[in-house]
């Protein structure tokens, strides 16, 4: 046990100690972007289920007899929506990173990725048995010489990519990286955790576009249902082959106990409230509070903003600080960022009051003066 004592103390003297905190305060840092979690409509499905008799738990793995209606309508629903072929639902979207990158490139295959790209798609990297090889952020250029430097080493190619950024909220130039995974014959996987339920039309994310022109022709998408979507799950999208060699041959797919019955329900039930005025009124809603918080803090103009503080301790300490004053924002330290660029990840939501997100925004204003100065 001694080299966890040490470990921690370690993390305490770097200021990267963790711990769990419940929510506390007005929401500046939860990923319930569109207020869905509490979306009363999900909670009137999910009484109706429960009274109606559904099973609480899957009792087994989808290929043995964890396999209910509910998943199979969930999936049959959410092709229809994301405009795939098929779909194929996980526990969440970790574990479908996991299962996407461990199983459909091997050890002849190579993946380029983004070097911001999330935990998950780089644990899958690390599992699986294909080259990897990290291009700087969101630069095509890089990309290019990256293809090029694999291309002729690697039977199949795969570029792997967000459109939201997790930590940054910036988007991919995904309609030219498509255009490069077309001319040297590669497939994109889209991680579009952070943009489904909200960009794209009526939320559709922001592969729509492509997959309107081109279907899902060497694209694969990954939409986690537990963000805007507000339930849990991770829902990946692709054509007819990739979804069934995924069954016979993704392990975290096969060897998991499906997720329960009720949270496949639920996940439909909230992509069909998205699909409506109410879903539409919720992004426009979003959509206003991200204007505000551009012009009062900068950032991308999406619903993550970044307010890069520098070292862990000035992180901790500006978050401390807030959080007296009634906001539940946290500090956002290596290695979920790179070295030198602790942070503030200010997370926005359709449910945040303008005047709130003034208040914060007046109170953070003088450490930001501080940062400078220093």
């Amino acid at each position: 046990m001694r080299k966890f004592t040490e470990t921690l103390e370690s993390l305490k003297a770097q200021g990267r100690y963790r711990i769990l905190a419940l929510p506390d305060g007005a929401d500046l840092t939860s990923n319930d972007y569109l207020g869905m979690a509490a979306h009363p409509a999900l909670r009137c499905a999910a009484i109706e289920a429960l009274e109606g008799g559904i099973d609480l738990g899957a009792a087994g793995s989808r290929l043995l007899r964890g396999h209910t209606q509910a998943h199979e309508s969930l999936e049959a629903y959410a092709a229809d929506y994301f405009g795939a072929e098929r779909a194929l639902y996980f526990s969440s979207g970790f574990q479908a990173n996991l299962a996407l990158f461990t199983s459909l490139a091997d050890r002849h295959d190579a993946v380029i990725y983004d070097s911001l790209i999330h935990a998950s798609v780089r644990e899958g990297l690390q599992a699986g048995r294909a080259r990897a090889v990290k291009f700087a952020h969101n630069d095509l250029n890089d990309l290019e010489d990256k293809i090029k430097l694999v291309r002729d080493q690697a039977q199949n190619l795969f570029i792997a990519v967000e459109s939201v950024y997790s930590m940054d909220g910036d988007v991919a130039p995904l309609p030219e990286i498509m255009a490069l995974a077309r001319r040297y014959d590669a497939v994109v996987i889209v991680d579009e955790a952070h943009a489904s339920g909200i960009y794209g039309e009526r939320g559709r994310g922001f592969c729509w576009d492509i997959v309107q022109a081109q279907g899902y022709e060497n694209l694969i998408t990954l939409h986690t249902c537990g963000k805007a979507i507000g339930v849990a799950g991770g829902l990946v999208c692709a054509e007819v082959e990739v979804i069934d060699y995924m069954i016979n041959c993704a392990r975290p797919f096969i060897y998991s106990t499906a997720p329960m019955p009720l949270q496949a329900l639920l996940v439909q039930k909230s992509l069909e409230v998205l699909d409506t005025e109410d879903g539409q009124a919720r992004r426009g809603r979003l959509f206003e509070i991200c204007a505000r918080a551009k012009a009062l803090l900068g950032g991308p103009g999406t619903q993550v903003v970044p307010v890069i503080l520098g070292t862990d301790e000035r992180a901790v300490a500006v978050a401390k600080s807030l959080q007296a004053e009634g906001f539940d924002v946290r500090a956002i330290r290596p290695p979920s960022v790179p070295e030198g660029t602790a942070r503030l990840r200010v997370s926005l939501s359709s449910e945040l009051a303008v005047s709130e997100l003034e208040r914060f925004a007046a109170l953070l204003t003088p450490h930001l003066a501080e940062e400078r100065a220093a």
